[in-house]
């Protein structure tokens, strides 16, 4: 995992490789793991570590920026040098206004789980038996994934920021399916991987499932439709993704 103390060196590493006017040097990086079920069975593993080494590199009111999944020295030495060729061979940004100077930084303490940090596949496995438990209950099926990760995030610059940051995240979610047609579908999200109550995730998705067993087809044409709060959070989530921004 990144450490402050990596990612400074990290930083010192591509300064050095620099003749820029100004730089910066963002660092993102974690671990990530999955626990995926279908057929009311855990059917895999897995789980991920990466990082990435950004450098933004500004001549002049010319900017350019490169990255790699490396942080070795010869791999930063390259990515200042590709960084500054992309600048040199740039159109000047009449816009530009410099990189910002250090301030005020407030740290986020309740992003932070040790928790989840330290989750281990049996943690989310006595989730997903939950689940799997209250979907047997009703007689469904169940499927879905229990997700948890740690992220760190490093920014550090020419003008003197030095800042860096961790936080985490757990997902539990799940399809319930019945015999008879029915479908159900429940998730929650939390910085903090025990907070999440895998029995009600399961239940909620069971009750769903069952309600709309036998479901009927109806004559194409324009509906009313009430959203499910699940719903609109992924219409929402991909407006974050795609519109949500000063260019947009």
């Amino acid at each position: 995992m990144l450490t402050r103390d990596r990612t400074l060196e990290v930083f010192e590493s591509a300064l050095k490789f620099s003749r820029a006017d100004e730089i910066e040097v963002l660092v993102s990086g974690g671990r990530s793991a999955l626990t995926r079920f279908a057929n009311s069975e855990i059917h895999q593993n897995v789980a991920e570590t990466k990082v990435t080494v950004s450098v933004r590199f500004v001549a002049g009111r010319r900017v350019g920026v490169a990255s790699s999944g490396r942080t070795d020295e010869g791999s930063l030495r390259s990515i200042a040098e590709r960084a500054g060729a992309v600048a040199r061979a740039s159109a000047a940004r009449e816009d530009w206004v410099g990189l910002p100077g250090p301030g005020p930084i407030t740290s986020v303490e309740a992003a932070y789980s040790a928790a989840t940090a330290e989750a281990t596949p049996e943690l989310r496995a006595e989730g997903v038996r939950a689940v799997i438990a209250a979907a047997d209950l009703a007689g469904v099926i169940a499927s879905g994934s229990f997700s948890t990760g740690i992220e760190t995030i490093a920014v550090a610059n020419s003008h003197g920021i030095r800042a860096a940051e961790q936080r985490t995240s757990a997902q539990l979610l799940t399809v319930h399916m019945g015999p008879d047609g029915g479908t159900g579908y429940a998730e929650a999200c939390a910085v903090d991987a025990t907070r999440i109550d895998a029995e009600a995730i399961g239940r909620e998705a069971a009750d769903k499932a069952r309600a709309s067993a036998n479901p009927v087809a109806i004559e194409p044409g324009d509906y009313a439709l009430v959203l499910e709060e699940y719903a609109v959070l992924h219409i929402l989530d991909n407006l974050r993704h795609l519109g949500f921004s000063a260019h947009a």
